[in-house]
């Protein structure tokens, strides 16, 4: 009753705090259509509401004047073309915000009758284009650039009429690759496309954009904006059937049929994602780049600085004695430290691990460079520093001893812990080691803090945290200390069958940016970043790499409450084995009636061989026995980890218990006796929750399709990793995957996830038969000629050239002795067969076979 209470004062005071919504418009630069799909989108979807703006979507009219609307403060925001760029060298205090479209979908059309194979072949031809020069200067610039007088061209008036194209009133029409394309295809025409972009013209299109009044005023407001039309447009283009559905009924004045909005979608989507450009860019070089082009055709006469041009998210928390600072600064060296994942690493000159995805963030703050200086070690990296051959460490430990570098504000909390063999005990209090011998790596930062703590505690050093695993496994020492993320990422990454992690320390390892100590205005702006940091953020980096669950503390104050949580949790823990247990019984009986039925059918078989269909159904049969004991073994491999972890908890708070760890009657061992109990608990309740998980995710896998489903051929593949990753590495088994395949299949998913299932089984079975010492399976994937394709590869030795044209066959195998039905492949080959332009073939290659799978590529994903 009390936390039904507190919840109600919770709500009611945050609606009380609620605040009123901010309303802002956004202009439109022309009639509606998918092109502005996303800012649709984050008005549908709620982005724009989350954020805090009630957003006025204004439609066009012939009598609209974007930029003149933004600059009078008529409306908040706008979209235009490249030629805003223009209006900034004119003197129009406008800041780009997005660029949605990293490249413009202007082009000239002309059919295909006509013969007009080059640019040079425009000569004497008569080009429908607006009159606008600046608008479509990359036009001209095209033109001129092959060297053609413009004055043998006509160029007409536009009248958006493509029936003038067509009736032949025109030889070339100005026109958007997402729009007339399509309605020359629908009419069977065949056309040519000159793309200034593709002849190195290459503009930006649909810009979001602002007063630099607004940014000046309101940068935080105007950062949200635009953070949220962003998300409006990946949304959009994720979901672009909704969209499209969306656009069709509410806002398509110009009639546009579904097939053309999508066929609209998917070509803006190319010109939006642009390889390794983030969404939205608006980058100072193309800008420059689109400046000289201007410059040249003489729209523009002199010098333009564009950083006031530019909006970034600096603007939103940065002084203009902080942005003139990182302008002169220009680049910023990083101490990266060399051979140090998850945390960092120089791989092929890049800079890769949490440190760089941390830095990778940071730039949406600061539009600066960085530059990479390889270090061997910490200490490197702090002599470094020291000599002021590099400006900052992106992850450092605050360390008193170095005097020549500042510590910004911890952005990141890392636990640390103890590993040891598996035969020792889980250790309940860290304090209870003090007659015990660890080993760390030497250069690790943390010692100091350690040694401060735990002064008790004894260390010895090694090089790295190999040669500390191995001494524990030798048995020199009780354990090895470091990170919680570095250690998960080796025992994620190498073999350590004989070791664990057997305990944690209570405090942590804080973690900041460093900064030379002669440069007071970089530490300033690196504090504020670091402030700006999102938790969820940082926690998603490593994860990303280690994959580890943090769970946050919720602190309890009276004893009753937690031995309540105590009983509900040992109760649902209970519960959830009751019912996985009635389960389990219920998979046992149906196992038995199939036995017992496969029984009857094998005295029926013997009585009429002729039967083929008795026979089909026996097989069938026993291949979904076979499939059920898969389907266990997967659960119980899925089951092991969360069930000894849970054993080792529920041991560690009896013992907590029963060796009186804490004195109850003392206020703050109380108090530390009730978080010891409530981080266990939670612990718990997540591996509960967890197992649960688990039977509900191999269900889903193992429950047949009943329509197809538009994805990737890598889509699958991912699946089967999650189901068979953990089994695979249990036997030593080596799973690579290369997936290139980009265009989108219409499959049947569960059946296409048992194929491959089956597939690799069969190559673990070889491995495990033959003795397979460094076993490999490999699946890679791409695209050809039409289809996807996926290849499955093995080093199990191959198959037996007088049998490998009779694998696919119905009945045919090589184990009846063990279980085999002979219906896998056969099944398999069915299964892709039932996919467009489905084949499943198999061919020995060097040291095994190699499957191979090809499934035709969807229509829609031609069009993309």
């Amino acid at each position: 009753m009390k936390y039904i209470f507190t919840l109600m004062l919770i709500v009611a005071s945050l609606c009380a705090a609620a605040k009123p919504m901010q309303k802002v418009s956004l202009q439109l630069q022309w009639l509606d259509q998918f092109q502005f799909a996303g800012y649709y989108m984050a008005k549908e979807k709620g982005f724009y509401a989350d954020a805090g703006f009630d957003v006025e979507i204004k439609k066009f009219t012939n009598e609209t004047d974007v930029i003149g609307d933004v600059l009078s403060g008529k409306t908040t925001y706008g979209i235009g073309r490249s030629s805003l760029i223009w209006s900034y060298a004119r003197g129009e205090e406008i800041s780009l915000l997005s660029a949605i479209f990293q490249s413009s979908p202007l082009t000239l059309i002309a059919l295909k009758t006509l013969n007009i194979e080059n640019i040079k072949d425009f000569s004497g031809k008569k080009i429908m284009i607006t009159e606008d020069a600046v608008e479509t200067a990359s036009v001209h610039a095209m033109i001129k650039s092959s060297k053609i007088d413009e004055g043998s061209i006509e160029f007409t008036r536009h009248t958006f009429d493509l029936e003038d194209l067509i009736d032949g009133k025109v030889d070339i029409y100005t026109g958007y690759i997402s729009n007339e394309p399509f309605v020359l295809q629908e009419k069977g025409i065949k056309y040519k496309l000159f793309s200034p972009r593709e002849r190195g013209f290459d503009f930006y299109s649909d810009i979001l954009f602002t007063s630099q009044e607004n940014v000046r005023k309101n940068p935080q407001s105007v950062n949200s904006f635009n953070n949220a039309s962003i998300k409006g447009w990946e949304y959009a283009f994720r979901n672009i059937d909704e969209t499209v559905e969306l656009i069709y009924k509410k806002h398509n004045p110009a009639k546009k049929t579904r097939a053309a909005l999508i066929f609209e979608a998917f070509e803006l989507k190319k010109l939006a994602y642009v390889k390794d450009i983030p969404f939205g860019s608006v980058r100072k070089s193309k800008i420059e780049r689109i400046l000289d082009i201007y410059r040249v055709m003489g729209f523009v006469e002199s010098d333009v600085d564009v950083n006031e041009l530019i909006f970034s998210n600096r603007d939103a928390f940065l002084t203009k004695e902080e942005k003139e600072y990182l302008i002169n600064k220009q680049e910023v060296k990083v101490c990266a430290i060399s051979s140090m994942l998850p945390l960092s690493d120089l791989e092929h000159d890049e800079f890769i691990g949490v440190a760089a995805d941390i830095l990778k963030l940071t730039k949406e703050n600061i539009n600066l460079e960085y530059s990479f200086v390889q270090n061997s070690g910490w200490e490197d990296a702090m002599r470094k520093i020291s000599n002021k051959e590099c400006d900052i460490l992106p992850m450092s430990v605050p360390n008193r001893g170095y005097k020549d570098i500042r510590y910004t504000t911890v952005y990141h909390n890392e636990p640390l812990v103890i590993v040891t063999r598996k035969s020792q005990n889980y250790i309940v209090d860290v304090d209870s080691t003090i007659d015990k011998e660890f080993v760390v790596a030497k250069e690790n930062p943390f010692i100091e803090d350690l040694k401060k703590k735990h002064p008790w505690i004894k260390l010895n050093y090694v090089d790295s945290l190999k040669d500390g695993f191995r001494a524990v496994e030798r048995g020199e020492y009780y354990g090895y200390i470091d990170t919680l993320i570095s250690t998960a990422y080796a025992f994620k990454n190498t073999s350590n069958g004989h070791l664990k992690i057997s305990g944690q320390f209570d405090d942590k390892i804080g973690i900041s940016f460093g900064v030379r100590d002669d440069d007071i205005a970089l530490f300033n702006i690196y504090e504020k970043l670091s402030r700006n940091l999102k938790h969820p953020d940082v926690h998603n980096f490593f994860n990303n790499w280690v994959s580890v669950n943090y769970v946050n503390n919720v602190k309890f104050e009276y004893l009753k409450e937690i031995l309540f949580l105590i009983f509900v949790t040992v109760f649902i823990f209970f519960y959830r084995q009751h019912i996985l247990k009635k389960k389990n019984s219920e998979l046992e009986e149906l196992k038995d009636k199939l036995l017992e039925l496969n029984q009857t059918l094998e005295l029926k078989i013997s009585d009429a061989v002729n039967e083929m269909q008795k026979k089909d159904t026996y097989m069938l049969h026993k291949s979904r026995l076979a499939q059920i004991g898969e389907i266990v073994s997967m659960i119980a491999h899925q089951w092991k980890q969360p069930l000894s972890t849970i054993s080792a908890l529920n041991i560690s708070m009896i013992m907590a218990i029963e060796l009186e760890q804490y004195d109850l009657s003392d206020e703050k061992q109380r108090k530390e006796f009730l978080d010891f109990l409530d981080k266990k608990l939670k612990k718990i309740e997540f591996y509960t929750n967890n197992m649960g998980q688990i039977i509900t995710d191999f269900s889903d896998f193992y429950r047949p399709n009943k329509h197809q489903e538009e994805c990737t051929l890598n889509d699958p593949v991912f699946q089967v990793y999650w189901l068979l990753e953990g089994s695979l590495a249990s036997e030593n088994i080596d799973l690579s995957l290369e997936l290139g395949s980009t265009s989108r299949v219409k499959l049947f998913k569960n059946e296409f996830v048992q194929v491959l299932v089956n597939i690799i089984n069969n190559a673990r079975e070889q491995f495990n038969e033959k003795e397979i010492k460094d076993a490999q399976i490999s699946i890679k994937s791409y695209d050809r000629d039409g289809v996807a394709v996926m290849e499955i590869s093995d080093n199990a030795g191959g198959i037996d050239e007088e049998i490998i044209d009779k694998v696919f066959d119905p009945y045919f195998s090589t184990k009846f002795d063990k279980n085999g039905t002979g219906l896998g492949l056969h099944m398999s080959k069915n299964i892709i067969k039932q996919h467009k332009d489905g084949k499943l073939y198999v061919e020995n290659i060097k040291d095994g076979a190699k499957f191979t799978i090809e499934v035709g590529i969807s229509e829609d994903s031609d069009e993309e």
